[in-house]
C-alpha cells in the first residue's frame, strides 16, 4: 500500500509540475508581463492613478520604499496595506484587515498604461505613475 502511493506521488507529482505554467499564465492576449525588477522600478517611490475596471472608478495609490502603500478613491474613501513582489514576478497587495494578498500580473499597453491581471482577468489599469508621494497620503 506503501509502495503504491510512493508510486502515485512519483508520477503524478511531475505531471503536476508540468501544468503550472498553463495554470498561472495570467496575461491576455499574451502579452508580455513585467518581471520582478520591472515592477519595482515601475511602482517603488511613485503615486499611481488607477482605474478598476469593473466599475471604472479612479483611484491614487502610492507605493511607498518601505512596502507600505496608500489608496484614496474618488469617492474620498481611503485604505492602506501592504504592497510586495512575490516570487512569480507579480505585484502583490495586503489590504489592512485582510488575511490573503491580492496578486497581479502586471503588463506594459502601447499607450503607456499598464493592466493589473488577476487570474486571467483584467481588473485594473495604472493610467500614470509619478514620482514620490504627489498626493501625500
Amino acid at each position: 500500500m506503501m509502495l503504491l502511493r510512493l508510486v502515485r506521488v512519483l508520477f503524478i507529482f511531475p505531471l503536476f509540475l508540468l501544468t503550472l505554467p498553463v495554470c498561472y499564465a495570467e496575461s491576455p492576449d499574451s502579452a508580455k508581463s513585467l518581471d520582478k525588477y520591472e515592477l519595482e522600478e515601475l511602482v517603488l517611490d511613485k503615486t499611481a492613478s488607477c482605474r478598476k475596471e469593473k466599475d471604472k472608478s479612479h483611484c491614487v495609490n502610492y507605493f511607498s520604499p518601505e512596502g507600505v502603500l496608500m489608496q484614496l478613491r474618488d469617492s474620498g474613501k481611503r485604505k492602506d496595506g501592504r504592497w510586495f513582489l512575490d516570487d512569480s514576478d507579480r505585484l502583490c497587495i495586503l489590504w489592512n484587515g485582510k488575511l490573503k494578498p491580492l496578486c497581479f500580473v502586471v503588463t506594459k499597453n502601447d499607450d503607456g498604461t499598464y493592466n493589473m491581471v488577476k487570474s486571467g482577468k483584467h481588473k485594473s489599469t495604472i493610467l500614470e505613475l509619478k514620482d514620490g508621494n504627489t498626493e501625500n497620503l
